[in-house]
């Protein structure tokens, strides 16, 4: 295992070094190079490296916006890689929340709008859906035969015209 850069003056890790560690095992969980981490974030693969490898100074809000939704965690996740914030102070949403919200932050207006209409549509599909019976109430009072008995298929959805 990797083990973050120390400062000469102290032994414990860097802010610079913490978040380049982060940054790294991160982008190497999702099989990207660092040429693909910087086109995705629109930062320049040099200074990728330069943030892996925690040299120069700490990065700005906007690049760590940039690195979030390239490696689709939320600027607060790598703050608290870095060391910045506690771990207290970050929301508890899931991961994949957080990477969803970090992605929708950087869709445009008119995206966003589309997948707001889209997760409304899910919800009410998702709380609004009811199943038709595998069993008729008939059936169950032995008044009419199985359908497997005689052939027939149970409808999984009944269309009413």
């Amino acid at each position: 295992m990797a083990r973050a850069r120390t400062n000469r003056k102290s032994a414990a890790p860097t802010v610079g070094s913490l978040l380049g560690e982060y940054v790294r095992k991160a982008r190497q969980a999702q099989g990207l190079s660092q040429r693909a981490l910087a086109d995705q974030s629109g930062l320049s693969r040099s200074y990728v490296c330069d943030i892996e490898r925690g040299r120069g100074a700490e990065p700005s809000l906007a690049t760590l916006d940039k690195l979030s939704v390239a490696l689709g965690a939320s600027r607060s996740e790598l703050m608290q890689a870095a060391g910045l914030i506690d771990r207290a102070l970050v929301p508890r949403e899931s991961e994949d929340e957080r990477r969803l919200l970090s992605l929708y932050r950087d869709l445009g207006d008119a995206s966003q709008q589309q997948i707001l209409r889209y997760a409304r549509f899910l919800h009410h599909e998702e709380h609004n859906w009811q199943q038709a019976s595998f069993v008729d109430e008939s059936e169950e009072s032995g008044a009419k035969s199985s359908p497997r008995n005689n052939g027939q298929s149970l409808p999984l959805f009944e269309m009413e015209a």
